[in-house]
């Protein structure tokens, strides 16, 4: 084959101008029998795509550059996302399917449309998920646990609307009166999860202030997190409420957590997903010598923020290259699956299944999957935690391996550097 002939021409069309006038940003162009949104059209006289200036405008986080509006918590509001102001659908990976329709194309002899799937790194699996928690409440006494259950009748009430939750955390406000440590769940969660034959990568938050932080300290937690390490449950940092916005920095709450722990926390994910824009966000966990942040996805909804079902470095646009972390996309949150199955009357099971299964088909994974307490419905309710255990219980089917962070970061790591990524991520890798 002469050189010619291996020449990819991939159209350069990210310098152009974005649409204004009212004009959607995206058009939709079918492929494979799919219909696949651009935000940068096709050429003209070839009719292929940028691929990577499409997949550039997901993984780079910039279309959500201009939204100036906050939430009252200080987030990215969805609504203002461009699955809501384009009609994209967030359950489908558009960035993955962008990515397949360049792999076939690169594919020589292969005239026919089609998309496929890139094999896993890890020889007996076919797709990969980074099981996590975030420490979000611990029983450390009566009082408040009392406090917790109680407004979580109102929680119940208002955004849930669901009866089994109301009535359990009625009946534990009678159980904590009589001395029972309701919310006290991780020794419980540590073994039901050993029995099911993996572990998952704990967040917890060094330190707060803020009445949205934790209820607990620290100390309160000590005992479970050395026992958590020493059982093979990695402690991330959860960054606390005012870390990314208002203080800027995450070491020294992984100073802290290192003290108790007796380990270098190396990971982040903001408390309440909280961070006002993404350059602060990469910033402080850059700063932080930090080896993946796993931030990015939904409050309100479920599915794939940035478009990807696989995990990616940052850009740092100040520099021009990559970060030297890993994002690790979050696309299923216990709150934010009750959230959109109540907005879209449909059963929480049905999109967790949707969620999972467009990423088994586009890809090997690399996603995340956050439940506060799946053992009690403390955070949400019983048939929501339900689903975490249904989709735990059906890797075998799916050749899917649920593993830590640190674990997909060891198992994976050789594949981005062999592209040229993370280069000086190496020190924990195994």
């Amino acid at each position: 084959m002469s050189a010619e002939e291996r020449r990819f021409h991939i159209p350069a069309r990210y310098t152009e101008a974005p649409r204004s006038n009212g004009q959607k940003r995206f058009i939709h162009c079918s492929y494979a029998g799919t219909k696949i949104p651009l935000s940068l059209g096709v050429d003209p006289e070839t009719g292929r795509p940028d691929w990577l200036g499409e997949l550039f405008g997901w993984v780079s986080c910039s279309f959500e550059q201009g939204v100036k509006g906050r939430d009252s918590v200080g987030r990215i509001p969805y609504a203002e996302m461009v699955f809501e102001s384009e009609g994209l659908d967030p359950q489908i990976p558009h960035a993955s399917l962008i990515m397949a329709w360049m792999e076939n194309c690169l594919r020589a002899g292969n005239p026919g449309e089609a998309l496929p799937k890139a094999p896993c790194p890890v020889g007996d699996a076919e797709h990969l998920v980074i099981c996590s928690h975030d420490v979000d409440f611990f029983y450390t006494g009566k009082a408040s646990t009392l406090e917790r259950l109680t407004k979580n009748l109102a929680i119940g009430l208002r955004d849930f609307r669901s009866a089994s939750y109301l009535a359990w955390n009625a009946k534990r406000l009678f159980d904590v009166a009589r001395g029972e440590r309701v919310g006290g769940y991780l020794p419980g969660l540590f073994d039901r999860l050993e029995e099911y034959g993996f572990r998952s990568t704990l967040f917890v938050v060094g330190f707060g202030g803020h009445r949205r932080d934790p209820n607990y300290r620290l100390k309160d937690v000590q005992p479970y997190l050395v026992s958590a390490r020493q059982r093979g449950f990695p402690v991330a940092v959860h960054g606390s409420y005012r870390s990314c916005i208002e203080e800027g920095t995450l070491e020294p709450e992984i100073r802290a957590l290192e003290e108790a722990t007796g380990a270098r926390a190396r990971g982040n994910r903001q408390h309440w997903l909280r961070f006002a824009n993404h350059e602060r966000l990469f910033e402080i966990v850059a700063a932080s010598d930090l080896e993946y942040d796993s931030t990015l996805g939904f409050a309100e909804t479920a599915g794939f923020r940035n478009g990807s079902s696989f995990a990616f470095p940052p850009y740092d646009f100040q520099n021009e290259r990559p970060y030297e972390f890993l994002e690790i996309p979050l696309v299923i949150m216990d709150g934010a699956l009750q959230s959109a199955a109540l907005s879209s009357k449909t059963k929480p099971q049905k999109i967790a299944d949707r969620i999972l299964n467009r990423s088994r088909e586009r890809g090997w994974g690399g996603i995340s999957l956050l439940w506060h307490n799946p053992m009690e419905p403390i955070q949400v309710p019983p048939e929501i935690n339900k689903v975490f255990w249904k989709c735990a219980g059906e890797r075998e089917k799916h050749a899917e391996r649920w593993m830590t962070a640190e674990e997909f970061l060891a198992c994976t790591l050789p594949r981005y550097q062999n592209a040229g990524l993370l280069q000086k991520v190496c020190r924990h890798a195994a």
